[in-house]
């Protein structure tokens, strides 16, 4: 069985369950149950070590601003830290358990969601979106019924969220308003991921969507599951979709009309996926599995859906994000493992090789067992 860590440019340890993972253009930034953060470079030295309040929920980073910093949903708090070095630039305490967090590269604007869960309910009941400028400062507070699980901010400013009941649809903020967009009201969205301007949406119902150019509509991309979207990763030019039936489909994220790709049984439920560096020559899908007692991670092609390798046995795996050349997993015995593109391709060359000497190697011992079975038959 192929040990992951064996693969891996780098394996780092955190205090607790890595609970977040981020790539910087150079860095890895994680954080963990018990609110430790922690920086390393890209050979794996240890830049800094910071804390949160509480567990870390979501990371994001200003790599343009001036100085860069990282921001953190954490407990009840985001908090912002210098990327050079982690010291605390601010923090601010939310209303509820603090969920989502976004900036603009610029820094100038940094987004954050909370909510409030009532156990009587078993829901979900109120949610707030904070919007901060670059020193930390509130320009606003929007409460509303829902929960969003998904946030994005554009360049100028605007954010989008992909709602769950009892509403749906979007709500969308600016500096000078907040409003709903009454879309897909029967179908709450449960998962979205951004890049380059591309923003696509899991539902309930098993839907994927796109968001509009202009940012008030959804296209439908592919109806073709019947179980929930839970996890959710896009390149842009496909999105990776899956659920709790263990499937994962690809479907094209560009074009007008609707296209699935492929689709691929990984044999349990999917917590986490990412498009990532290439692979034997074509992109890859990295998908994590859950079965309720261990987790797996599996490499697919993104061309076919076929799986170039899987990895088993391992504790759950609570993030999973990727960045030109890397992957980097966290997991819930606290490992950080980052994945290289160059070493990675290397290392599945050299497997293969093993692979085919060995059954080289079986091929003659076969053949000569056959023989010797011969040789005495002539003998008696």
């Amino acid at each position: 069985m192929a040990s992951l860590e064996d693969y891996a440019w780098f394996v780092r340890q955190m205090p607790a369950a890595a609970s977040s993972v981020l790539l910087g253009r150079t860095r890895l930034y994680a954080g963990d149950w018990d609110g430790n953060l922690r920086a390393w470079d890209s050979e794996g030295e240890r830049i800094w070590d910071s804390e949160a309040e509480d567990r870390v929920e979501r990371m994001a980073g200003a790599s343009d601003a001036e100085p860069p910093f990282i921001c953190a949903t954490a407990g009840a708090e985001v908090v912002s830290f210098d990327a050079a070095n982690g010291e605390l630039r601010w923090r601010h305490t939310l209303g509820g358990s603090s969920d989502l967090v976004a900036c603009t590269d610029d820094g100038t604007r940094i987004l954050a969601t909370s909510s409030v869960y009532e156990l009587e309910f078993n829901d979900f009941i109120e949610s707030t979106c904070w919007r901060f400028d670059g020193d930390g400062e509130v320009l606003r507070e929007d409460p509303f019924d829902e929960r969003p699980w998904h946030l994005l901010l554009d360049g100028k400013g605007l954010a989008t969220m992909g709602l769950g009941r009892p509403r749906c649809g979007l709500m969308q903020q600016t500096d000078d308003e907040c409003e709903h967009l009454q879309l897909s009201p029967d179908d709450p969205i449960l998962c979205g991921a951004t890049i380059d301007g591309t923003t696509i949406f899991g539902h309930a119902s098993g839907a994927v969507s796109r968001l509009g150019k202009s940012g008030s509509g959804l296209k439908t991309l592919d109806k073709g599951a019947e179980e929930s979207v839970l996890s959710l990763a896009c390149d842009g030019v496909i999105a990776l979709a899956g659920g709790d039936d263990g499937v994962v489909r690809a479907v094209a994220a560009k074009g007008r009309a609707r296209k699935s790709l492929w689709s691929q049984n990984v044999g349990a439920a999917v917590d986490e996926c990412a498009l990532g560096f290439e692979v034997a020559g074509e992109s890859s899908a990295w998908v994590a599995s859950w079965d309720g007692m261990r987790a797996s991670l599996h490499c697919l092609s993104c061309g076919d859906g076929s799986i170039h390798m899987s990895f088993e046995g391992l504790p759950r795996i609570r993030s999973l994000t990727s960045r030109a050349d890397r992957v980097a997993i966290g997991l819930d015995d606290g490992r950080v493992i980052l994945l290289n593109e160059a070493l990675f391709n290397r290392r599945i060359t050299a497997s293969e090789e093993t692979d085919e000497d060995s059954d080289n190697l079986s091929d003659e011992l076969s053949r000569r067992s056959a023989l010797q079975e011969r040789l005495r038959a002539l003998r008696g």
